[in-house]
């Protein structure tokens, strides 16, 4: 397995990607998350993962992605597979930072599937986030 490492805040981690039935099976709970996330192009960040979170998210998709990558902080030796794992490795003022693994880990599992995807539409991923967001500012305005 081949870990890729992200330094977020003053802490190391590391990811790896999944095998094909747990990223098929991950994709599937995905689907609004990511295109909510990925709405904003190649320039996504962890602030668009923030929109399409919610309790029910938090434990039924993103957890289970983590543990499915292996996802640990390098720093505390702890894996990130659990409630419990998270409250140790991250605090209230670190609360961003966990936010932002996931995008990382969201991104490296799963933005080779999108980028092959738009391109059998002939869309980049910008001119993918043009038209969304052009379709969102107009049932914005018939609202």
């Amino acid at each position: 397995m081949e870990f890729t490492t992200f330094n977020i805040g003053e802490k190391e981690f590391k990811a790896a990607k999944m095998n094909a039935f747990s990223a098929a099976k991950h994709l599937v709970k995905l689907k609004t998350l990511l295109d909510k996330g990925l709405a904003s192009g190649s320039d996504a960040n962890a602030i668009q993962l923030l929109a399409g979170i919610d309790e029910k998210t938090l434990e039924e998709v993103i957890l289970p992605i983590l543990r499915d990558s292996s996802t640990l902080s390098v720093t505390d030796e702890k894996k990130i597979d659990s409630p419990n794992a998270i409250n140790i490795v991250f605090t209230v003022d670190t609360l961003f930072d966990f936010f932002e693994l996931c995008w990382e880990v969201l991104k490296l599992n799963f933005t080779p599937f999108f980028t092959k995807a738009l391109t059998l539409f002939g869309l980049s991923p910008e001119e993918l986030a043009s038209r969304i967001q052009a379709v969102a500012k107009g049932a914005t305005r018939e609202s």
